[in-house]
């Protein structure tokens, strides 16, 4: 059975990242619902993505997934890239998506988010382009620091919902309460897009406290500590950020 997801394209293409977010993680929460976890599992795995995302349905329009993280990645300059997603229009109805193993090989977490990113453009952008009567589409995530990148446009859209499917806002606001209460952080209210009516963290809380939290969380998620950071400063969970 493939993964199904049904967005308003408008909505998720909007050029406001803040109009566009609700939109993006509504069809993270979609995916990851279809994605198997073990019981009481906060995490999705490289392995239960993948297997999940083999075929795709968005919006109706059916795609089947090739995947590949064994071999290195470069783009058309030679240079070396994270990873990547790939139309081509002599395999209609294929997307090829790709990690860069030796660059992730001792970095399961990075391979993760690699992933993810890369899943985000072909549930976002593929369809975008196909819908243009475009037969090629191309997209690579250069390095690491690529998929912090926040704003506007495709690479920013890939990482919100790269974020909201890893660690979404509700689930890891419920957590980080849990871990603050645990540690005796100090509580604060503030604007957040996290557990509706819950308080976040204040700035004011002992630097290796919070440490030891986000590495929790991490564990948790199964992502990386600056993962878990990103996110908590976008979902406004810490006050001021991380």
């Amino acid at each position: 059975m493939p993964i199904e997801v049904a967005y308003a394209p408008g909505a998720a293409l909007n050029p406001r990242p803040d109009a566009a977010a609700a939109t993006i993680r509504g069809v993270a929460a979609q995916v990851r619902r279809q994605v198997p976890r073990e019981p009481d599992s906060l995490a999705v795995t490289l392995l239960s993505m993948i297997d999940a995302c083999r075929a795709v349905e968005v919006n109706g329009r059916a795609l089947s997934v090739s995947w590949e993280l064994g071999r290195a990645l470069r783009d058309e300059l030679g240079q070396t890239v994270l990873g990547l997603c790939d139309i081509d229009a002599h395999e209609p109805g294929w997307a090829y998506i790709a990690v860069n193993g030796p660059m992730t090989a001792n970095r399961p977490d990075l391979a993760l988010s690699t992933a993810a990113h890369e899943l985000g453009h072909l549930l976002f952008d593929v369809p975008a382009a196909l819908a243009r009567g475009e037969q090629r589409y191309h997209a690579v995530a250069s390095s690491p620091q690529a998929l912090e990148r926040a704003g506007r446009g495709a690479e920013a859209r890939a990482n919100e919902f790269m974020g909201a499917l890893l660690a979404p806002p509700v689930p890891l606001h419920t957590r980080l309460l849990a871990y603050a209460r645990s540690e005796g952080l100090r509580l604060t209210r503030g604007p957040h897009q996290g557990r509706p009516a819950s308080p976040i963290v204040a700035a004011s809380n002992p630097h290796d406290t919070l440490a030891g939290v986000m590495a929790a969380l991490a564990g948790d998620f199964g992502v990386s500590e600056r993962f878990i950071a990103v996110r908590l400063s976008r979902y406004g969970l810490v006050e001021g950020g991380v």
